[in-house]
């Protein structure tokens, strides 16, 4: 069988990450199978975000190791990373596209990417696929940040405290949507907040 089928979707083993004299990660053991939500859970500059970049190869280990899909995250081949999705803390750049622009622009870059953005996701998102990036607020650039990360309907979506810029209401509107996204198609998702009811409601128990 498939390493990539068989292994769990992501997995770090003894996981560290060293900055000079600063240990941001020490010993971290992660394991995510299909089907989960895996939160992280601390304070800022807990090593949250530390961790996701070495999950998605961003940033190299300083020991242990991370795979996604059963294959090392720095060294995954394009058919694999195509099987990701990111959403950062804070969206920036691409100002001068427009929405629909920069949503399409975005999905060529994966192969598997659907012609047309899922109607559930561009519904929940309401915005205006005329208007500039730079124009919009910072919770309709969250918004749309995560519609880049999630318009491939990747099979593991990672989020990097998504909810930091959305008010309460779209707050509880994203979590239904990310555990209707996880429960009707058996994909994973690691999500980092500081936010505890958050992660209440989502995580897999």
């Amino acid at each position: 069988m498939d390493a990539a089928v068989s292994a769990p979707l992501a997995e770090a083993l003894d996981l560290g990450k060293v900055y000079g004299a600063k240990t941001a990660l020490q010993n971290v053991d992660l394991s995510v199978g299909r089907g989960e939500i895996v939160g992280l859970l601390g304070p800022n500059g807990a090593g949250k975000t530390t961790l996701i970049g070495c999950l998605l190869g961003f940033l190299l280990p300083s020991a242990g190791t991370v795979r996604l899909f059963g294959e090392t995250a720095s060294e995954l081949r394009p058919g694999l990373r195509g099987r990701t999705g990111f959403v950062p803390q804070t969206m920036t750049g691409f100002t001068w596209y427009r929405v629909g622009e920069l949503i399409n622009y975005l999905g060529r870059f994966y192969a598997q990417a659907p012609g047309e953005v899922p109607d559930w996701l561009l519904q929940w998102a309401d915005l205006d696929m005329r208007a500039r990036v730079k124009s919009l607020s910072g919770g309709q650039k969250q918004r749309l940040a995560i519609v880049l990360g999630m318009r491939h309907t990747p099979d593991l979506l990672i989020l990097d405290e998504p909810v930091a810029s959305l008010d309460p209401q779209a707050r509880l509107d994203f979590i239904a949507l990310l555990t209707d996204y996880c429960r009707a198609s058996d994909r994973s998702i690691i999500i980092s907040s500081h936010i505890l009811s958050d992660l209440e409601k989502l995580a897999t128990p």
